[in-house]
């Protein structure tokens, strides 16, 4: 008995699609790679320790720094999806790390960080521009006192916030 062709060409094109996902994958895996070397810092899985800049009077805790070949390069893991360049808040938190990591580390380049967003991942210059913006924000909401304008829009925004619980202003 003969068997008609479309039977036969449906067992190919599963094949040839799971080929294709699987070269996507890892091509995908290349792209987000934390850079190989030795763990420094990491925040992924327990509270970490603040890292501080005491000059600038800055703090954070990024995901991981990893140390390679004399740099030291931070990387940052974000839940959301990014378009055609890391979100601008998310550049300068990377900057505060830039900060923060010359600091700790001087005899170190740090000269770039990784933000790796669901879809995408970016490359981020320590530039003097971006450490001049890191300063002047800091420099803001230090004359301020923090007392920035935050959208309340958002219920699940609000009870997520971090400062929820001091906030005069808060939905929950």
């Amino acid at each position: 008995m003969l068997v008609p062709v479309y039977y036969a060409a449906i067992p190919i094109a599963i094949f040839v699609i799971l080929l294709y996902f699987l070269f996507r994958t890892r091509a995908r895996v290349q792209t987000y790679r934390v850079p190989k070397g030795q763990m420094v810092y990491g925040d992924m899985l327990s509270t970490g320790q603040i890292l501080t800049s005491q000059k600038y009077r800055l703090s954070g805790k990024p995901d991981r720094v990893i140390e390679s070949k004399g740099s030291v390069i931070p990387y940052e893991f974000k839940s959301g999806t990014a378009g055609d360049a890391p979100w601008e808040p998310h550049r300068i938190q990377m900057g505060v790390y830039f900060i923060i990591l010359q600091e700790l580390y001087p005899n170190r380049d740090v000269s770039y960080g990784i933000i790796k967003y669901r879809n995408e991942s970016f490359y981020v210059e320590n530039t003097p521009e971006l450490r001049d913006i890191v300063l002047k924000r800091a420099e803001t909401i230090r004359r301020t006192k923090g007392l920035t304008y935050r959208s309340h829009e958002n219920a699940n925004k609000c009870a997520a916030c971090k400062y929820r619980e001091i906030c005069k202003e808060r939905l929950i």
